[in-house]
């Protein structure tokens, strides 16, 4: 059998493996409260601080950014317990910053660590 006749299907994975890599931009029809996410932990990604919190009943991370008005409300992370974090991006504003370099995946690990760190020191 030919290499050459399997090449579509090769194409086509590699093309959903690179769409799988990229964040998601989305739009959260009632989005939570920023002053009522518990902060789970920061970090600081390209010189601006993020803040990774939880809503309860919620199984997600949101992401807030350091704002001079205020914090702001980035966007959130599911998949974590199931290690395949998703990053989703709300805040359409930021999404040129968030394809920049490797952003995403900075934020993406940033708040896999937090939440491991979550883990250990809240369940011991």
């Amino acid at each position: 059998m030919s290499r050459f006749r399997n090449a579509p299907l090769e194409v086509r994975r590699a093309y959903q493996r690179a769409l799988a890599a990229l964040p998601v931009q989305s739009s959260v029809v009632f989005p939570p409260d920023v002053d009522s996410l518990t902060t789970v932990g920061t970090a600081v990604v390209d010189g601006q601080t993020l803040a990774f919190g939880i809503l309860r009943n919620h199984p997600r991370i949101w992401i807030t950014a350091d704002a001079p008005e205020g914090p702001t409300l980035l966007g959130h992370l599911s998949g974590v317990v199931n290690d395949v974090p998703d990053l989703w991006i709300c805040d359409h504003e930021s999404w040129p910053w968030i394809l920049s370099g490797d952003i995403a995946d900075q934020i993406e690990e940033a708040a896999v660590r937090v939440w491991q760190e979550c883990l250990r020191d809240c369940d011991g």
